[in-house]
């Protein structure tokens, strides 16, 4: 009796695991058919390919990765960047202590002005002391300038063989931090021009739109600069515009929209979580303006290298897919001779 018992139970679950296999592979079959219908479909219209391969692409490069680096760096670069940046208005406007108090206001976050004043007043008068503070502030600064450096080389998909290294890559580097500073006080300046216009209530639209759009130039002009000095060859306009203009419009609605949240937070949270909350504050916005760099820049990479549409079967690549591929392989070279090469079958 029992065998019998036993015997009918197994066929029962063999049953039972037979069915749960079918149904699997229906299911299955159905999500196939539907990912293949939306395949097609997106292959055809560039509204939703182009989008899926600048998702594809930012997966392929690790952008996530890229833009948590340079958040990390820009945090940390951030107050020696500010010092440096009150330094060069203080010695350039020496002689104009109203608008140097101005344009320094307009630079440092109120929360950070005590801290950078005592950093300042702590800075030797002159001589070589006064140079080897400089030195070290600008030691301290370049961390995000390198890491915005190999984030761009990857994401333009340049060889390692081809990117500059050793002093060159740092001159390069100096210089991209040169124009970085320059256009920071450039839009401390704005916004000081632009309240000076404003009306005495404070609301006046044309003198916000006018900062609005100086904002944008500077920050396209600064974006573009320094893709022009960081990538190893000179990138033309109609490449790298996409990556230019939509930094410059993400940065900028940003920083708006920063500089009207963040106080805010401080207020709410009190003596003791007010310092604390201008941090994180700080860094989620230096994270936003990382990520948007990122996929500004995957963007402009895609359209350049028409790396769209790409298949969403990973078993059944088409041409872009290949290319996407082949450029993620010569990306590997390391040393002038090598050639790495990729084929999909």
């Amino acid at each position: 009796m029992f065998p019998v018992a036993q015997s009918g139970g197994s066929a029962s679950q063999a049953v039972g695991l037979a069915s749960g296999r079918v149904g699997h592979t229906r299911t299955m079959t159905a999500l196939s058919s539907v990912r293949d219908r939306v395949d097609r479909w997106q292959q055809r219209h560039a509204s939703l390919g182009f989008p899926i391969a600048v998702v594809r692409k930012h997966g392929d490069d690790a952008g996530g990765r890229h833009a948590a680096l340079m958040t990390y760096y820009g945090f940390l670069s951030l107050f020696p960047i500010m010092l440096l940046a009150v330094v060069i208005v203080s010695r350039v406007l020496t002689n104009f202590p109203s608008v140097r108090a101005q344009v320094v206001k307009a630079l440092v976050p109120f929360q950070f002005r005590g801290t950078l004043d005592y950093a300042l007043a702590s800075l030797p008068d002159g001589g070589i002391a006064l140079w080897a503070g400089l030195i070290g502030l600008v030691g301290t600064s370049v961390g995000v300038v390198l890491t915005a450096h190999d984030t761009l080389n990857q994401v333009a998909g340049v060889p390692h063989r081809l990117r500059a290294s050793g002093l060159a890559k740092y001159l390069r580097v100096l210089a991209a931090l040169v124009v970085l500073l320059v256009g920071i006080i450039a839009l401390a300046a704005v916004t000081v021009q632009a309240v000076r216009l404003s009306a005495p209530d404070g609301l006046d639209t044309r003198a916000t739109a006018v900062e609005l759009a100086a904002a944008i130039l500077i920050l396209f002009a600064m974006v573009w600069l320094g893709a022009t000095l960081l990538l190893p060859r000179r990138p033309r306009l109609r490449s790298t515009w996409p990556m230019a203009l939509g930094g410059a419009v993400a940065i900028t609605a940003l920083l708006a929209f920063g500089a009207l949240l963040l106080p805010a937070l401080v207020m709410r949270a009190g003596p003791i979580y007010g310092a604390f909350a201008a941090i994180v504050g700080l860094f989620s916005f230096i994270s936003l303006i990382a990520q948007a760099l990122v996929w500004t820049a995957e963007v402009a990479s895609v359209r350049h290298h028409r790396l769209w549409p790409r298949s969403l079967d990973a078993a059944n690549p088409i041409e872009a897919d290949a290319k996407a591929l082949r450029m993620l392989a010569r990306e590997q070279e390391r040393i002038p001779s090598q050639r790495v090469t990729s084929e999909v079958g």
